[in-house]
């Protein structure tokens, strides 16, 4: 499903599920990750279906069920079989958002369950000013999104440290990227202390439910 009158399109890099969250092995079993992984993907995507602006999005992932949820929401897939990193996934949804059209591209993981469609829209609104628009994690020096007008203006390199060189690797291109710092964007989950991040109400729905629960069970087990 497209919107029209929208150049901008959402990639979104899924991890296969029974490999997710591994960092958070200390706090959940693999059937909790697997379950947190879901919502919020379906946080993400969510966010995504309610921002003017973006006429579509590109889900790249190996794994089925994250294939069927995001089929739910009206994104389209790119199968990553290989499942190579983050990077390749990008690279490889770069591609294809070529063949759909995109003359920009807002690349959001789908472990930014507090993301806002406001917080988006303000990324493209950054898009209409400056080719590459970064917005980094709180946390760990971290790129949290990345947004590319064109999509191929910047090659993606997302791992450790990655705000300071999608910044460096812009510059040296002659390009001044736009950085925003948002509050939703910049809380990804994927160590034991973010499961204590206490989001604004307005996002974070299937997540906050399912850590919630998550909280109980544990709760309970540690007074059996």
């Amino acid at each position: 499903m497209t919107k029209k009158g929208a150049d901008a399109w959402a990639l979104v890099p899924v991890k296969r599920f029974a490999f997710a969250k591994t960092r958070l092995a200390d706090r959940l079993g693999p059937v909790d990750r697997i379950a947190l992984a879901r919502a919020m993907l379906c946080d993400v995507l969510q966010e995504i279906a309610h921002t003017s602006g973006i006429a579509g999005s590109l889900v790249v992932t190996g794994d089925s069920e994250a294939a069927a949820i995001a089929r739910g929401f009206g994104a389209q897939i790119v199968d990553d079989p290989a499942e190579n990193g983050t990077n390749d996934a990008v690279l490889l949804g770069l591609r294809e958002s070529d063949a759909a059209g995109a003359a920009r591209v807002v690349v959001v993981p789908s472990d930014l369950p507090f993301v806002t469609s406001l917080e988006l829209r303000a990324v493209l609104s950054a898009l209409n000013r400056a080719p590459v628009v970064i917005v980094p994690a709180a946390r760990d020096g971290g790129t949290n999104i990345l947004a590319l007008s064109p999509p191929r203006v910047l090659a993606p390199a997302f791992g450790p440290d990655s705000f300071a060189r999608h910044s460096a690797n812009a510059i040296s291109k002659g390009m001044r990227p736009a950085v925003l710092r948002l509050q939703g964007a910049a809380h990804d989950i994927d160590v034991p202390s973010d499961l204590d991040y206490v989001a604004d109400l307005s996002a974070g729905f299937h997540t906050r439910d399912c850590l919630a629960g998550l909280q109980t069970a544990l709760s309970r087990a540690g007074r059996s």
